[in-house]
């Protein structure tokens, strides 16, 4: 967009340039021309605009390759910025070589688009002042019949020379005006590239009001990525009523995110999901006013910590705040709530990022819970604060809880287990840890680890 908007800027230069140098010098050679031989000046003011005509020609061609270099350009500054946000992690994980073979393809490409643009733009000038200098020699011929006492006017060597002199300089400005033409061509197209960066803002619509408690039923639900071999998990059914916690987990890449975010309706499912009596996705109730979710990767914007929670909705953020144990972070905020958290949420630490993407989504309230990973990134202590809250503060909702980490789940109401093969489990998690080896062994584990003792 920047260079976008500078090539606009240089084109308006240009033009403003052209219109109050070029053009009003022209217009006096025009009339001293004509004031020293009028019928020369007609024959000779024939070429500049056979010049004009040639440069609006090539309109097409220069708007083209300029379009196609804008792009070459933002595809390149992209990779550029991707290859020095992620350096370290190519490197780590052997992928600097491709990466390197990638970046030399977007540079390759971006030269040879840039030289082709800058070639119909330059190299045509010695063509448009040639054709625009043609006059020339009719000034010769002609100026020197006047000279003589043979032609259309009668003059001297000086009305000779100063004629001469004119028109050199009207040719040459004729040609620069030519030029012109071109900018102001690849300018238009860089005023369409921004264009929609200048729309009139719109009054936003008024918040979705959140949906009234109601039972959650799930049957027979599935979901198959497109080309995968097979489901990431089939025929899982459950339900649930407002004050139900359930606990999602499995192995590593087991379909635990994917089985959350199903619940968003983004993407076609197997099978039914029914928040009271309206189904959702599949083309049926969209989940606006049902759903809330908190991904793993708190997606967090370059504004305040009260920003990031409010997204637009009034009210006082300071119950969250305590029921995700960040008011005490907040207050040793140089601006405390107001304070500035950068992109993506830089200036805190992962388990702020984290508590303050779960206070955004508490504090706009849905009676579906969609809480992905959100303790990942605190210790046990705010953990167990945190859903101490949940429990005792948000009855109403129904929670799914997906996490890797099982020292809340024995406080569960369900606990369902994906085995990673598109089978699932469903159950307390008494009758889980009884009857699933891989469940037991996880759950044993992480308790020997954590020094807990199993419920």
């Amino acid at each position: 967009v920047i260079s976008d908007i500078d090539t606009c800027v240089e084109g308006m230069r240009k033009f403003t340039t052209e219109i109050f140098d070029t053009g009003v010098v022209m217009a006096a050679y025009v009339v001293m021309l004509v004031w020293y031989d009028w019928r020369l000046t007609l024959c000779v003011l024939v070429f500049p605009p056979i010049a004009y005509a040639l440069a609006n020609s090539l309109r097409r061609l220069v708007a083209v390759t300029a379009a196609r270099s804008k792009e070459s350009s933002g595809a390149l500054s992209g990779m550029t910025l991707d290859r020095i946000s992620n350096a370290l992690t190519y490197r780590v994980y052997g992928e600097e070589a491709v990466q390197d073979q990638r970046y030399e393809g977007y540079l390759a490409d971006y030269e040879k688009k840039m030289i082709l643009a800058n070639l119909w733009e330059n190299t045509l000038q010695p063509i448009y002042k040639v054709i625009a200098m043609i006059g020339t020699m009719l000034v010769i011929w002609f100026g020197g019949r006047n000279v003589l006492g043979t032609g259309w006017e009668s003059w001297d060597i000086a009305a000779f020379s100063t004629y001469l002199a004119c028109f050199i300089k009207l040719a040459t400005k004729s040609s620069h005006a030519a030029k012109l033409f071109n900018a102001i061509q690849k300018a238009q197209v860089s005023w369409q590239r921004i264009q929609p960066h200048l729309q009139a803002a719109t009054e936003l619509p008024d918040p979705v009001p959140p949906a009234a408690p109601a039972a959650l039923t799930v049957r027979h639900l599935s979901f198959t990525y497109p080309g995968s071999d097979g489901p990431i998990f089939q025929d899982l059914s459950f339900s649930a009523r407002p004050g139900t916690i359930i606990g999602i987990t499995g192995p590593v890449a087991c379909g635990k995110s994917t089985l959350g975010q199903a619940f968003l309706c983004e993407n076609p499912h197997g099978g039914q999901i029914f928040f009271g009596a309206k189904e959702l996705g599949n083309g049926h109730t969209a989940p606006d006013g049902i759903v809330g979710y908190c991904g793993h990767d708190a997606e967090l914007f370059a504004a305040t910590v009260e920003e990031n929670i409010r997204l637009g909705l009034s009210g006082d953020i300071a119950p969250v705040l305590k029921k995700v144990c960040m008011d005490e972070d907040c207050a040793t905020f140089p601006m405390g709530i107001e304070t500035p958290i950068g992109e993506g949420g830089q200036r805190l630490s992962g388990g702020q990022q984290a508590r303050i993407a779960l206070a955004r989504a508490l504090f706009h309230p849905r009676p579906l819970l969609i809480l992905d990973d959100p303790f990942a990134a605190v210790d046990m202590a705010t953990e167990r604060k945190i859903f101490t809250s949940l429990r005792q503060d948000y009855s109403d909702r129904i929670i799914l809880l997906i996490s890797h980490r099982l020292s809340l789940f024995p406080n569960l109401d369900q606990v369902i287990w994906l085995n990673g093969d598109g089978t699932s489990v469903v159950a307390t998690h008494e009758a889980l840890y009884a009857s699933c080896p891989a469940y037991r062994n996880l759950y044993d584990l992480q308790h020997a680890q954590g020094g807990a003792r199993h419920a």
